[in-house]
């Protein structure tokens, strides 16, 4: 054999030879104690997403209502003015029954023409709505009373509706049964994964306080001078919704 052929023959084992010791060391290093990327990452992205509901019983205490005068007179003016005497008339009288300024608010203001029955005109019609709302729901009843008779027959009354102005103490109440609830339905899951629950990534919640509309007297319509009682008024038990939607990682 040749001296080159021998040279060549060298350098090919010497090859083999480095070739053959990398691959003894990356196997070492690929089974060094503790090494395990994999499943690290497998640990830190599996995660379960949960929604838990709960519920709080709270008793309302703020009625709002509807007030509204009408009036038809001849002309625009004298429309205008008996609409004006009749809406001031039904503030002072909520005002005298304990509803400030700051919990009245006009919604609705009409100027109409009104007509008989051959559509000829024959004058002019003019409403405002006052919207109260009343707290306590102690005087309520009173505030209906005195403002439905404060101007007469030209004031009806509707849009009745209980609400919880001060709801915390019910909010928290339901909020922590919707995340027992979460928590109890993602344990559930992670055990039957064979996991179990590590860090809370993700919390979000949705809460839903419903305003209860109730029908006032039988025909929610005019009242007049002879009722002029307090309102018997039953507000009942309103339920407070919190839905939470949890995230936690398995662990």
């Amino acid at each position: 054999m040749s001296a080159l052929s021998n040279r060549r023959t060298a350098t090919v084992g010497a090859a083999a030879i480095v070739f053959v010791v990398v691959a003894v060391v990356a196997v070492v290093v690929g089974l060094r104690p503790g090494a395990n990327p994999v499943r690290a990452e497998v640990s830190g992205t599996d995660t379960v997403t949960v929604t838990g509901v709960g519920t709080a019983d709270a008793a309302p205490d703020t009625l709002t209502v509807d007030f509204t005068v009408h009036v038809t007179r001849g002309s625009v003016q004298e429309a205008l003015d008996a609409q004006s005497a009749a809406a001031q008339r039904l503030l002072a009288a909520l005002k005298a029954a304990g509803v400030p300024r700051d919990r009245t608010t006009t919604t609705d203001l009409q100027l109409d023409r009104h007509y008989d029955e051959h559509g000829n005109v024959t004058g002019y019609d003019a409403g405002e709505t006052v919207r109260a709302e009343v707290r306590p729901l102690a005087h309520a009843g009173r505030a209906i009373s005195r403002a439905a008779t404060a101007a007469g027959d030209n004031v009806s009354v509707g849009g009745l509706s209980f609400d919880v102005a001060n709801d915390d103490e019910s909010v928290s109440t339901a909020r922590a049964n919707a995340f027992a609830d979460a928590r109890g339905r993602a344990q559930q899951y992670a055990s039957l994964s064979g996991r179990g629950l590590g860090r809370v990534e993700k919390v979000t919640e949705t809460v839903d306080t419903p305003s209860m509309p109730v029908p006032f007297y039988e025909h929610d319509a005019m009242l007049s001078a002879r009722s002029a009682a307090p309102v018997p008024l039953r507000p009942g038990q309103q339920t407070l919704t919190v839905r939470v939607s949890v995230t936690w990682v398995l662990s």
